[in-house]
């Protein structure tokens, strides 16, 4: 019951931003409007972005080449990571918080490299320099997941007189350990690395990207949307549970860079806002 509200609780915390976000619609069509030969803003993009998805983070670069006033081609790459639904960190019951967290039962860690390419369009620009320019965005692409193998120190003997266990290294042991008390800690990352398997998938997103700012060669931006997500195989994560194929995950992002080569129609640059 605490595994599946703790889910619920993040999920419902990202439904609420992007009904936030979608809350702007309504601001936008209150903003002054100027001319549109005034407003129309040519440029290329290149920006990056903050993730967190209901299953996990990522760490995003995209492209934007602009086709004509209002679209552009997008080129989206992500570092990330997929977590189960069902996990939970635990610390060890002999060294507390001087350990390191681990998740009981989790036998890989993953770690995701997307590449992808799309399409966005404004729907709605900014009507003055301070307003809100709101865009939908399609990507799909290609994933690379790598499974890493956890190893922890499984304890193998207890001295009931001097109080020190003994344990050695081992991956994660479904018939010897029972619960949290049969680990003495987890070894740290790099254990494993040479063990590491990747497995391909695919993926497609989309979702309602809200730019602001006063600011012509900056790019701020929140941005809210949904993501599928499916590789060749299960992703091995839990040993203790079922593990998935296919994921879908809500995502909220914050996105800031530099605009490119940006012109106005009729105008060399927007002006900047009086100082």
């Amino acid at each position: 019951m605490r595994i599946n509200l703790t889910h619920k609780l993040i999920n419902t915390r990202i439904l609420l931003i992007l009904i936030i976000l979608g809350g702007n619609f309504y601001q936008v069509s209150a903003q002054y409007e100027i001319p549109t030969e005034e407003r129309i803003f040519f440029r290329n993009e290149r920006s990056y972005a903050g993730t967190l998805h209901s299953n996990g983070w990522a760490a995003n670069f995209r492209y934007a080449s602009r086709i004509d006033a209002f679209s552009s081609y997008i080129i989206d790459i992500d570092v990330g990571t997929i977590q189960h639904p069902k996990e939970i960190k635990s610390q060890s019951y002999y060294i507390g918080g001087w350990g390191r967290s681990f998740v009981f039962g989790k036998i890989n860690d993953v770690i995701l490299l997307r590449a992808g390419a799309g399409y966005q369009k404004e729907l709605f620009s900014k009507y003055d320099v301070g307003g809100i320019s709101i865009r939908y965005f399609m990507t799909g692409g290609f994933s690379l997941s790598a499974l890493k193998p956890i190893y922890y120190k499984k304890i193998t003997g207890f001295n009931s007189y001097t109080g020190y266990v003994t344990y050695e290294r081992s991956l994660f042991d479904a018939d010897y350990m029972q619960s949290i008390y049969d680990i003495y800690d987890r070894e740290p990352f790099y254990v494993g690395l040479g063990e590491t398997r990747v497995l391909p998938g695919i993926f497609a997103r989309a979702g309602l990207c809200f730019e602001y700012g006063i600011d012509d060669e900056d790019l701020n931006a929140l941005e809210g949307g949904v993501q599928l997500e499916g590789f060749l195989r299960k992703l091995e994560i839990l040993a203790t549970e079922d593990n998935r194929q296919l994921f879908v995950s809500l995502f909220v992002s914050y996105r800031f860079g530099k605009v490119l080569d940006a012109r106005l129609a009729g105008e060399k640059k927007w002006p900047r806002k009086a100082e």
